[in-house]
């Protein structure tokens, strides 16, 4: 198989969330939160939800001291200092890369539920709001959250951004040698050095070269390029970075966990090209309440809190996430967008989405596999 490689132990899930993308289809309906807005076809109320101190309160009555996090890897700062604003809650977090919508239909189809809260791309989201695993609700203070935040039936908010450089081991690669474009990475003497997030599958890799191809500075020849230097692929960012930490692979298309890339370069040999010549890749990562969640409150209450001033605040300067809330900073030393090069424009998270990607995932299987 040319033009391919999968890391043999990290690719395993692969299949299994492409099947549930294709096989999410209408949903079952899904209990409204209180506070939530309408819903058909995307777009949020204006107006927030009930207050976070009545959440909390509701919280504290029910008995609720803990708030279970499904999705993506993220550090604990901001999750402390939730619970230091809401003492008695503590969050729980459990990183899932692909098996996170398996988890979620079986836990919804035999009504044995964990998880609170999903905090992860739009891939899923989508999917999982068609099959009523993700309950309706607008957070409490919405004021300088975008329409374009809210995805179909208020079941998913944007909370945060990441920007997606080049990384480099600079033990293997000169800085002089290292790439600084899109179209350096399609060099041949990058053949067989290259590890990714594996874009075959939802998850970041897909989003990645889906927002680079939003930008029009990519398209199918440069693909072509890229699969001829054999890409490594592995499932989910952070697995790729280790990689590319043990010199196992030279270079890493995509974010050095997103943008906290200078933060982990210190102490490695690991470097990070940020903004790279041409565009900057922007992902979303979006927060959902999950339908029966055991802690509803105190769900709630933590997705209010993400989307507030505070919680964008720590996200920017605690986790390098770009907040979507007006009037919060991005993290120190990252640009504001508009500042930077050629960003795609961003458009509300809509059902249609789900096809656009299924498409995405089919031409990036044909181009990779050869």
């Amino acid at each position: 198989m040319s033009g391919m490689r999968r890391h043999p132990v990290r690719a395993v899930a692969a299949a299994a969330g492409l099947c549930l993308l294709l096989a999410s289809c209408g949903g079952s309906d899904s209990d409204a939160a209180a506070g939530g807005g309408g819903g058909g076809g995307g777009g949020g109320s204006a107006e927030g939800g009930e207050s976070m101190d009545d959440l909390y309160q509701a919280a504290q009555e029910a008995g609720e001291d803990t708030v279970v996090v499904y999705g993506i890897k993220t550090g604990t700062a901001c999750y402390d200092q939730f619970s230091q604003e809401y003492s008695g809650i503590t969050v729980q977090t459990q990183y899932m890369v692909g098996e996170t919508q398996a988890r979620l239909q079986q836990e919804h189809v035999s009504g044995q539920n964990v998880g609170d809260v999903l905090r992860t791309g739009n891939t899923s989201m989508l999917a999982l709001i068609r099959d009523g695993i993700l309950t309706e609700y607008v957070p409490a203070d919405v004021e300088g959250i975008s329409e374009a935040a809210y995805g179909p039936e208020n079941a998913m908010i944007n909370d945060s951004q990441r920007l997606s450089g080049i990384a480099y081991n600079s033990a293997n690669v000169p800085d002089a040698e290292a790439p600084k474009s899109w179209d350096d990475l399609v060099d041949p003497q990058f053949k067989g050095r290259i590890v990714m997030p594996d874009p075959t599958v939802p998850g970041a890799g897909l989003s990645i070269l889906q927002s680079l191809m939003d930008t029009g500075v990519v398209d199918d020849e440069w693909l072509e390029a890229l699969a001829a230097n054999e890409p490594a692929f592995i499932q989910g960012v952070q697995p790729a970075i280790e990689a590319l930490k043990t010199g196992e692979y030279d270079v890493m298309l995509g974010g050095l966990d997103q943008i906290t890339g200078p933060a982990l370069e210190e102490g490695t040999d690991l470097r990070y090209v940020f903004p790279v010549e041409g565009a900057t890749p922007l992902t979303k990562h979006y927060t959902g309440v999950i339908t029966n969640a055991p802690h509803p409150n105190a769900a709630r209450l933590l997705t209010s809190w993400l989307v507030s001033e505070d919680g964008q605040t720590c996200l920017a300067t605690e986790e390098n996430e770009m907040p979507v809330r007006e009037g919060v900073a991005p993290p120190e030393g990252i640009p504001a967008l508009d500042e930077l090069p050629n960003v795609a424009e961003q458009k509300p998270a809509s059902f249609d989405e789900l096809d656009a990607q299924t498409e995405l995932l089919t031409k990036f299987k044909e181009i990779f596999a050869g």
